[in-house]
């Protein structure tokens, strides 16, 4: 799997220009202020109103924005981190498929199954990257801009939520996939990965990066605040806009 987004990493690199995340001012997520400032209907950073702009992707949203949108989905009820997501699997497959024979109507199957996965997981790196290969390959330039746009305002969230090489200063993300797709995106290779509390996992590098780092902190504490309701059955649910399910 992991050699597979390195390769469509570079399909759209080859297109787009990877663009590394510009250095902002580092902001660590403050629990209590997202979910004052994301639950209010009033606020500028209400949920709902944040996840629409974000899907249409009409105008980009700001860092401030990507910054309540991203973390503050920790207290969505649509936030369930630890259950699969079953169209990751179609997409993995779509994806070898077109490995050996990239055909329109495999790129279009592509693009279904990352949609699918988009109203579970609207924010993984490796599935925006899917979609925007998939948009390119189909000549569709418009969709294809939105999403890799939208992979570059997650890199840029995540990377500015703290130094990443310090314990005290990690990289907090919402799934425990979003951290290796981060390092995969930046052309990087994971070594292996290490607990090193209950919050903090350090993954090691096979080589040292370009500022002489061998791994980065990662804190995954919001995953562990939702219970997965499996294996109860629960009603298929998703993102909507403009009443329109994201299909």
């Amino acid at each position: 799997m992991s050699r597979l987004f390195r390769l469509v990493v570079v399909a759209v690199a080859l297109v787009c220009g990877v663009a590394s995340a510009a250095a902002q001012e580092r902001r660590v997520p403050d629990n209590e202020e997202l979910l004052v400032r994301t639950i209010d209907i009033d606020s500028p950073y209400y949920i709902d109103r944040l996840m629409a702009k974000y899907l249409s992707w009409e105008e980009p949203l700001t860092a401030e924005e990507m910054h309540y949108l991203y973390y503050g989905y920790a207290y969505s009820d649509l936030y369930r981190p630890l259950e699969p997501i079953s169209a990751e699997d179609r997409v993995l497959s779509v994806v070898e498929e077109i490995m050996t024979d990239p055909t329109e109507e495999r790129m279009n199957r592509l693009v279904v199954a990352a949609q699918e996965v988009m109203e579970r997981d609207p924010f993984s790196p490796k599935n925006l990257n899917f979609l925007a290969f998939a948009y390119g390959s189909l000549g569709d330039a418009e969709n294809e801009r939105k999403c890799f746009e939208r992979l570059e305002a997650v890199m840029r969230t995540i990377e500015n939520s703290g130094s990443g090489v310090k314990e005290s200063s990690p990289w907090h993300v919402l799934w425990f996939s979003h951290a290796a797709d981060v390092l995969y995106a930046k052309g990087l290779n994971i070594k292996s990965r290490e607990v090193v509390s209950r919050t903090v996992e350090y993954i090691f590098l096979t080589e040292r990066d370009k500022e002489g780092n061998l791994g980065y902190y990662f804190d995954f504490s919001r995953v562990y605040w939702v219970r997965s309701e499996l294996p109860e059955v629960k009603e298929k649910r998703g993102w909507r806009l403009n009443d329109m399910p994201l299909k």
